[in-house]
Order: structure tokens, then sequence, then C-alpha cells
């Protein structure tokens, strides 16, 4: 069919009859043609999109024939007959069109929208998918708005899926954005949003934190997750592995260490892999480099090295070597610290410096004869240290006055 004709056939619809129910049943007989309800395979795509733009540029006024004609294709194209290529062209085609109107098909243009998601989700092309959703207006789109929709939850899970979709292309700062969108839905839905959608969104946020390297924040969401009891338990299991290897990636500091705890002292958790060096972590031992490589191998892409290029493992592991090495020696050798951490002594050095500016380690460096000397940061064994020497002291000047002059030995004793 030419375009000639195509258009003399679609306005001699319009013109025979003012009816708009005439109208949409004799577009549905010429639909019939080149997309029947039980079509299989391939079809025309390129007529049925140019009887579609035809329609639509030729009725005037309300455009109700044409949302129904739109309304029909998008129905038949859900159909598991038809090949996923011909579903793909022809939607991107009826998006094609209506772009400048889409607020005249907002639901056609949804229901479209999520129909390409799922068939680029198929095809492997994640960001696609992610911007076909991230396109649906679901703030006036009646799909997300009706009150079973509200019930459901889902604009809340269509902001799920999108960031999931996001994650999994590695953009994670517009993942962030709408798990933090989700946030705002699950308050509006308030208790009566389902377990299920809560418990995705939690894994989400940990998923984001872990992503941005927030890894205290997403260790107490993994935490949080291994003890929901509508997990079963291997779920609950994997998110307390991951639990732990965020705790052994984050920063020093409160926050850490009463997780560290909390962890430590899980039942489950010897039976995960990293145990043992969360074991030596929270008793403040020595990891050495080749008690690592099992831990290491656990680890993702972004786990491993900061934005700088940095080993984040690396760095934290030193970090504590130093801490342990202070529970057991007054002092130690720039040089010997060195060999211990597997760096040069002025990396040791360098790094005891930054740790003591930081109140993070307690002690003083002395240049001239390169050792490091530690200080006690509990106060009751300060106090208990200081009485000691004063006893120590006392006992000192009583031996030399006995030494001085005998007669007073009786009365000291």
């Amino acid at each position: 069919m030419t375009e000639i004709e195509r258009s003399a056939e679609v306005a001699e619809i319009f013109a025979q009859d003012t009816d708009h129910k005439a109208q949409f049943e004799t577009l549905s007989k010429l639909c019939n043609k080149y997309l029947s309800v039980n079509a299989i395979g391939r079809v025309d795509t390129n007529e049925i999109i140019k009887i579609i733009d035809t329609v639509i540029a030729l009725e005037t006024g309300s455009m109700v024939v044409s949302r129904q004609f739109v309304s029909l294709i998008t129905e038949r194209l859900d159909n598991p007959n038809l090949e996923s290529e011909c579903i793909k062209l022809i939607a991107e085609g009826i998006l094609s069109i209506i772009k400048t109107r889409t607020i005249s098909y907002e639901d056609q243009v949804c229901i479209l929208r999520l129909m390409l998601a799922s068939l680029y989700e198929k095809e492997g092309r994640i960001k696609d998918a992610a911007q076909a959703l991230i396109a649906i207006n679901s703030d006036t789109s009646p799909k997300f708005n009706s009150p079973q929709a509200t019930k459901e939850g889902a604009k809340a899970l269509l902001c799920i899926r999108i960031t999931k979709l996001l994650l999994d292309c590695a953009e994670i700062d517009e993942a962030e954005q709408y798990v933090n969108r989700t946030s705002l839905l699950m308050i509006e839905v308030g208790s009566t949003a389902n377990p299920e959608i809560q418990i995705e969104h939690k894994a989400l946020q940990a998923r984001v934190c872990d992503a941005k390297r927030r890894f205290v924040e997403a260790a107490q969401r993994y935490y949080e997750l291994s003890v929901t009891e509508q997990l079963p338990m291997s779920d609950r299991i994997t998110a307390l592995g991951k639990a732990i290897v965020c705790v052994l990636l984050a920063k020093p500091g409160p926050q850490r260490s009463r997780l560290l705890t909390i962890i430590f002292k899980d039942e489950r958790a010897p039976s995960c892999p990293s145990f043992e060096i969360i074991a030596k972590m929270y008793l403040t031992k020595v990891i050495h480099k080749d008690e690592l490589a099992e831990f290491e191998s656990q680890l993702q892409p972004h786990q491993k090295a900061d934005e700088h290029g940095e080993s984040i493992l690396k760095g934290v592991i030193q970090e504590h070597n130093i801490t342990a090495v202070s529970q057991l020696h007054i002092n130690i050798k720039f040089k010997t610290l060195g060999m211990l951490l597997g760096v040069d002594t002025d990396a040791a050095e360098s790094m005891a410096g930054e740790m003591i500016a930081s109140e993070r380690l307690h002690g003083y460096i002395d240049q001239t004869n390169g050792v490091l000397h530690f200080e006690d940061a509990n106060p009751m064994r300060v106090w208990d240290g200081q009485i000691l020497g004063t006893l120590e002291q006392v006992n000192k000047v009583s031996d030399m006055i006995v030494a001085q002059h005998p007669q007073f030995a009786t009365f000291l004793s």
C-alpha cells in the first residue's frame, strides 16, 4: 500500500462515519490485515507504524479514536508468539510518533516503555532498559496511581527495578537517587508496604552504599538483612558474609568497632569464609599477607581499590597491624615496622604519623633514632601504671634509707 492509498483509506474511514465507535471498529479491521489477535512470528512492522502515523495525523479534535487504536496495537503487541524484534520496532515506532503529544497517550506510553524495558533487558541492553523505565512519568500515569497500584506499592517497585538496572550498568550516582526516592515512597506507603518490597529496598540500599565505598553503612545494612526472618537461611548467611567483607574494608571508628563486636559474637559468623580475619581484627592480632589471599579473591572490583587506585584492603590491614603491634610492644623501630607492614621505612613512619595526628594511635615518634613509641590509651591502665610507678619510687627511697641507717630497718618493715 502506497502512502497516498493508505492516507486515502484512513481519511475515508473518518469521513464515512462521525461515530467514534464505528470509526474504531473499521480501523480495527484494517489493523487485522497486518497485526491480528493471534499473529505469529514476523509481521509487517513498517506498514503497521505507517498506519498508526496516518491515523494520528488525520484525526483532529479529541483524539479518542487514535488513543483507542494505539491501545489496540499495544494490547496485540503483548503476544508471546510475535517475534521480539517486531514488538520492539513497533513499540519504538509508536513512541517516536507520539513523543510530542505524550500527555495525550500517557497510559499507552507507559505500557510500551515497560514492554521495551523487558525486551532490552533480555537482550542485555541494561542501560537502555533503565532509560526506558526512567522515561515513565509515574506521578501522572494511571497505571501507577490507581488505589490498587498505591496499595501494591507500584511506584516503589518501579524505582526498585530502575535501581537494580542502574547498579548493573554501574551508574551508581543515579542508582543512589532512585534508592533515595524509593525511601520516600516507602514512607508514604507506611506499614501497609509489602515486606518483600521492604527487604528488596534494604538490599539495594546496601548495594548502593557498598558500590559508593561507604563500607560501614553497607555492613550495617547487610547485617540487618542477615537477621531478617522473612529471608531464607541461605540468603541470610550470604548477607552476613557481605557484612563481614564490608566491615573489614571500613575505616576505623566507633561504628565500625560496634559492628565488629556484633558480628564476631554472632554464632553464625564462624561458618563464614572470612571469620578468621575478623576474629584477628577483633582480638587485635597481627594479620599476615598470606592469610589474605582467599579473602582478596572474594572482593569485587570497586572493593579492591579506591578512587585513587590505592588498595583499600592493604591500607586497612596495615593500619590494623600497627594497632596490633602497639598492644605487644612499648616501642618499635620503623625499619622493623616497615618489614612487618611490607613497606619501606619512610612509608611506615608516614603511616604512623598520620594515625597519631588523627588520634587513631596513641604514641610519639623519635625521628633521631627512627623509633615509634606507643602510649597506653586506656585511662585505667595509665592510672594503674602511675600508681605502680609511685609505689616503686617509695620502695626505692625506703631501701636507700635502710642502706644509710640500718636502725630504721625494723621500723620500716
